[in-house]
């Protein structure tokens, strides 16, 4: 196996150093494509890996494990939940503290299962509980942040009850009140069983001190420390415990590495190493920074050749575990891929985290299929992926579009007990979202819910709008439920997706209720947004008006400016096409005793326009002459809204009127009425008004000049009427040459030599816009 990894080592090193910048973690927001190296060396470097894996697996007992697992997973077909029992007793296995340390190993992250599987094992004729394996569930209980279970399980009368064990009950007590962090009851059992003339072992006694120094509980530690001297208890593992009270093994090795006493660090690691109670990585970690910091580092091959002589230091798989882990946060995959070789070279026997480290550099390489393999092959080499294994494994799919795989896998983990993280949930739901799978991601969402493995906070999921735009809006009402449900916060634009999306199916209803609950989150929605509500409220079908009076309340005891609310509601059921609603929402405003406002007035006058309740309108308008309350924009409503409903002889009446009254007429009242007198081939009445509009002393607008020369191409009519308006000509010398390029456009004017430059003519006479030379 040697000569194949070095023969491996020249083709995939210049891979790797010649694309290692180009490597990065997957993130969200980028799925790039990684440079991959040569199919076979791939081929060949999973295989090597595999086969080094294996060395560590057990080759019996890791099936029977994966067998009891799935036993233990197994839902019960006849409803009896203990029906495992039978299962595991027909395997007839032989019970060993060693074996129940490794079932309890395997399935820690399943918390289900290891509490079925220990509650099994303790019924067992043939085994009895140790203090290891009691010391093990507690720990297990404590790393998934399970106090409660710990102490209920020690205060309960009968907690031991049925469980046939060599280690004493007050031993029991002691230490797992200890492991749960209540050393005040440790103590308190400890002292009891020191009246009835009791004592614990030197394991009680170092489970006890190391339970005092991390609630920090030192002047304690000074008397259990004492008690374990009298009795002669002490050893390496109370001189590492005594380390984390001192000062902490990470200082310790930091000022060895900054005073460059690098082999006395690390002979220090090795020899705390041995006693395996005090944390290291953070140890290793400064360590490794220390000989970054040193330039010791830059070549990997030369770093192991200094290295392995150091008196006292063997390089041991530990240390590569470290070394590994910190070139792979600095994306130093080269380097990495080096270290792998020289382990399987040296013949260093993996573990789990090498394990961890080899699928998150295939990962990080871009090597989608070897980490998959990897992955796969979990089963077969005792391979058990941590939680970040688990999310780079699924972000790197998601690059890569196998977005299938990556819900098989991130499904997995779930199964497993792992918490994957808000972000990886999201770079997979998005990634489903972005390649069709809108459904998938729902059942990804469902699932985790199911699981209570959803993430409080998915401010970047994209599931909501994806089946909101695939027209899946009450699967997307579901989700947003389940949301609720698990405490997940409902974002501004998941509420906008889900409104407009119910607004498309014309369910003004469940409108109603999204932008209210969005306003009891407190969101404020956007204009338009209330405004799109209401009208598809005020559109439903339905004679019942409860939801509409409904809305309307809600919004009338929130907003401050009471009538501003109303001319809300009046838009919206004119944009609605239901003027009759428009007008009940118009004298609820006097009816509740407040005064409509001036808006008020030309929203109502607006729903009648537009509605083509022309007649409606002239009555409205009327009433408000009457009462004195008719303004220059009510006429400039009047007049637009008869132009664009073909009443062009009223809009013009209504124009006569507002001079009448002294008003200046608007620029878009002269724009639409010429443009409708146009219409009708009225040219003379057409370029009356803009000779008018030019003696008030406004220039001619983009609007009327297309308008003009677009009618000057169609008929000759427009030149003709603008001829007999010379007295304008002699005043105003640009509409002299907007008169000439008229009888261009109309063809009564040569003008060949001016044509190249006819839009800088046109320019003199008004701005030119878009349609102006879409018309050129």
């Amino acid at each position: 196996m040697t000569r194949r990894i070095l023969s491996l080592t020249a083709s995939l090193r210049s891979y790797n150093h010649n694309t290692r910048d180009a490597l990065s973690p997957p993130s969200s927001s980028n799925f790039s494509s990684y440079a991959k190296p040569p199919i076979a060396a791939g081929d060949i470097l999973i295989r090597e890996v595999k086969h080094w894996f294996k060395r560590d697996a057990p080759p019996q007992s890791h099936d029977l494990i994966n067998r009891i697992c799935d036993i233990l997973k197994s839902p019960s077909s006849d409803g009896d939940d203990r029906a495992f029992y039978h299962h595991l007793t027909s395997l007839r296995l032989r019970l060993t503290e060693k074996f129940v340390l490794d079932v309890l190993n395997h399935t820690r992250y399943d918390l289900h299962s290891c509490l079925k599987f220990f509650d099994w094992a303790a019924h067992q004729p043939s085994f009895h509980h140790t203090r290891a394996t009691f010391h093990a569930i507690f720990k297990i209980l404590r790393g998934a942040n399970h106090f409660r279970l710990i102490v209920e399980f020690l205060d309960g009368s009968d907690g031991f009850e049925g469980y046939r064990h060599s280690l004493r009950l007050c031993d029991a007590l002691v230490i797992g009140y200890a492991v749960a962090g209540r050393t005040d009851v440790a103590l308190q059992h400890f002292g009891h069983m020191r009246f009835r003339g009791l004592d614990l072992d030197t394991f009680g006694y170092h489970v006890l001190l190391n339970a005092l120094v991390e609630e920090k509980c030192f002047d304690t530690v000074d008397v259990i420390h004492d008690q374990i001297s009298a009795r002669g208890f002490v050893c390496a593992v109370t001189h590492s415990i005594l380390v984390k009270k001192l000062s902490g093994l990470g200082i310790l090795i930091d000022s060895l590495c900054s005073q460059e006493k690098f082999q006395k660090a690390t002979k220090l690691l090795d020899d705390i190493k041995v006693v395996g109670t005090v944390p290291m990585d953070r140890a290793y970690s400064i360590w490794i920074k220390s000989l970054i910091g040193a330039g010791l580092l830059d070549n990997i091959e030369g770093f192991l050749q200094q290295i392995s002589p150091l008196e006292g230091c063997e390089i041991e798989v530990v240390r590569y575990n470290s070394l590994i882990s910190k070139l792979l946060k600095e994306n130093n995959l080269g380097s990495v891929y080096d270290i792998l070789t020289e382990m399987m070279v040296r013949g260093v026997l993996p573990n789990k985290k090498t394990m961890n480290a080899a699928l998150c550099f295939f990962c990080k390489a871009g090597l989608v299929d070897e980490a998959l393999e990897l992955y796969r092959s979990r089963s077969e080499i005792g391979f058990a992926p941590t939680s970040m294994s688990y999310s780079y494994l699924v972000r790197t799919l998601c690059a890569d579009r196998r977005v299938e795989q990556a819900y098989d896998v991130f499904k997995g983990a779930m199964d497993r007990g792992h918490f994957l993280g808000a972000k990886t949930f999201c770079i997979l739901a998005n990634a489903l979202c972005w390649n069709g799978k809108a459904e998938m991601a729902k059942e990804l969402v469902i699932v985790a819910s199911e699981r209570d493995a959803l993430p409080k906070f998915l401010g970047g999921c994209k599931v909501i709008p994806a089946l909101c735009d695939a027209g899946k809006v009450d699967d997307a009402i579901l989700i947003n439920e389940l949301f609720n449900r698990s405490g997940v916060a409902t974002t501004f634009g998941m509420f906008v997706s889900l409104i407009y999306g119910t607004i498309r199916l014309m369910r003004g209803d469940k409108a109603a209720k999204l932008i209210v609950r969005m306003q009891e989150k407190g969101y404020t929605p956007t204009y338009s947004l209330y405004r799109n509500v209401i009208r598809c409220v005020c559109a439903m079908e339905s004679g019942d008006r409860s939801c509409f009076t409904t809305l309307l309340n809600y919004q009338l005891s929130r907003w401050e400016h009471k009538v501003g609310t109303y001319n809300l509601f009046i838009e919206g059921a004119g944009f609605a096409g239901n003027p009759k609603l428009a007008r009940l929402v118009y004298d609820l405003i006097g009816r509740n005793g407040f005064t409509p406002t001036l808006d008020s007035n030309i929203l109502m006058l607006q729903c009648y326009l537009k509605n083509e309740r022309i007649a409606d309108a002239l009555h409205f308008f009327y009433e408000l002459r009457e009462k004195g309350e008719v303004k220059r924009r009510l006429y400039h409503v009047m007049i637009v809204g008869l132009c664009r409903g073909n009443r062009l002889d009223d809009a013009m009446h209504f124009l006569e009127e507002m001079k009448g009254e002294g008003r200046h007429p608007s620029i878009e009242c002269y724009e639409v009425l010429v443009q409708k007198l146009c219409n009708r081939e009225r040219y003379e009445e057409a370029v009356g008004l803009v000779n008018e509009f030019r003696k008030s002393g406004r220039r001619i607008t983009s609007f009327i000049g297309n308008v003009l020369l677009y009618n000057a191409i169609k008929s000759k009519g427009v030149y003709e009427a603008w001829t007999r308006m010379r007295d304008v000509e002699e005043k105003i010398p640009e509409m002299k040459a907007l008169g000439e390029l008229i009888g261009v456009f109309s063809g009564r004017i040569e003008m060949e030599g001016e044509l190249r430059r006819l839009d800088e003519v046109i320019e003199k006479c008004y701005p030119l816009d878009m349609y102006t030379y879409n018309m050129l």
